[in-house]
């Protein structure tokens, strides 16, 4: 038997995935909080850094830190998938069945809202998640514009919302499950092709296939990462892409924010009211992209200085952060600065790459579609944060889900 430890903090959106996670699964774990104010915990966050270090070469505080015991051995991992976890503890993830009418790849809000009214439909559904049923909705802090909930909604109790509904309708869900290739349903060894096969498969990292009529892709987008001279060190170390998940570090101190968009507006009023002292915005235009209330609410707050025509061009430390340079294009002058830490919000890349050159993407990896959400492949549709044109909202995701829902039930009953 193994005993599993995992060394994370309460504010942490990937160490409560991870607890959650191994909760349904019902595998025992103990818990230690980095955050408590007692000996016990600051002896996990000494293990924290220990163990980065011993993973990465240097002491990084990426969490959540799982330490599995089994035989004398100790195993590591640090910021683990879902997909990551059963692997190392040999869980089976299995779909019921071998054929479904349609195959849903992501459980965010496009996926789940499609599964939802196709379910409701009577049709055989099955959902496919790599990492976390409400993708990016569940990592966020709060939703405040999501019509229907008047006081908010955490981002966690949103996702929980919704994987309640599809299991009132029988939607089946398969996670993790890491989906390494799409296809028609005969290899063209066998004279497949998408043009002759009606028939479409799934094809997962550990070779199992699923078989269906049609495919939903709603694998969402992540975070684009800040890539300069030394952002490949002290990523993980100084350099963090969810507020949510890192910002607690950074009590009372000094942070840069990279970006200009809403994103980036909204985690530094989070950020401001909940941890840092004071936040600088490096905006690389002329002006922001934010909506003019975030804008007018940024401008408003104490604390928050933005820069205009500024780009991060190079970050100095190993270790730990010691300098960022930041070119002023109007001047055309490099100044040096020191802040804590850095959250990067400067765009979405899509969760796409499996899909490369089996449909068509645009020259960002985005999904494109015709009006009626289908790819250039009769019988694949796409929605949500992954399609080329999305919004990257949560109400827009969920009204792409169900557009698409409509467009496959119009298509299965053509067949």
């Amino acid at each position: 038997m193994e005993k599993i430890t995992i060394y994370g903090a309460n504010w942490c959106s990937d160490c409560r995935r991870t607890k959650k996670y191994l909760g349904e699964q019902r595998i025992h774990y103990e818990w230690r909080d980095i955050e408590i104010e007692s000996p016990e915990g600051k002896e996990a966050y000494d293990f924290v850094l220990a163990a980065n270090e011993k993973v990465y070469g240097k002491p990084k505080r990426k969490i959540p830190v799982v330490k599995i015991l089994k035989d004398d051995s100790e195993t590591l991992l640090i910021e683990p998938s879902n997909v990551e976890l059963a692997k190392q503890l040999g869980i089976a993830t299995e779909a019921s069945r071998k054929f479904y009418d349609v195959v849903v790849i992501g459980a965010g809000p496009a996926g789940l809202t499609a599964a939802l009214y196709l379910a409701r439909d009577d049709y055989d559904v099955l959902v496919i998640e790599a990492s976390t049923i409400g993708g990016q909705a569940f990592v966020t802090n709060r939703l405040d514009n999501y019509p229907g909930f008047p006081e908010g909604i955490t981002g966690e109790q949103f996702a929980e919302n919704l994987r309640r509904q599809v299991d009132r309708f029988g939607v089946e869900i398969l996670f993790p499950y890491d989906v390494v290739k799409i296809g028609p349903c005969h290899d063209p060894d066998d004279g497949g092709s998408f043009a002759k096969c009606a028939q479409k498969k799934i094809v997962a990292s550990d070779g199992t296939e699923i078989h269906c009529n049609t495919i939903l892709v709603a694998t969402g987008s992540k975070y684009r990462e800040l890539i300069v001279p030394g952002s490949e060190a002290l990523t993980g170390v100084n350099i963090h892409y969810c507020a949510t998940c890192d910002g607690a570090f950074y009590k009372g101190k000094n942070l840069l924010v990279v970006g200009g968009g809403n994103s980036a507006f909204e985690e530094s009023l989070y950020l401001k009211n909940k941890f840092a002292d004071s936040i600088t915005i490096a905006v690389r235009g002329k002006e922001p992209s934010a909506t003019p209330v975030l804008r007018e609410k940024v401008q408003d707050a104490e604390g928050i200085t933005i820069m205009t025509r500024s780009e991060v061009v190079e970050l100095k430390g190993e270790n730990s952060l010691e300098a960022v340079l930041i070119k002023h294009n109007d001047s055309g002058e490099t100044k040096e600065y020191h802040p804590d830490g850095i959250f990067v919000f400067i765009g979405m890349q899509p969760n796409t790459k499996f899909l490369k050159d089996l449909i068509e993407l645009d020259d960002r990896g985005f999904v494109t579609t015709d009006s009626g959400l289908q790819t250039n492949v009769l019988g694949i549709f796409a929605a949500g944060d992954c399609r080329s044109g999305a919004t990257n909202q949560a109400i827009s995701a969920a009204g792409e889900g169900a557009s698409a829902a409509i467009a496959i039930r119009d298509f299965l009953k053509k067949r």
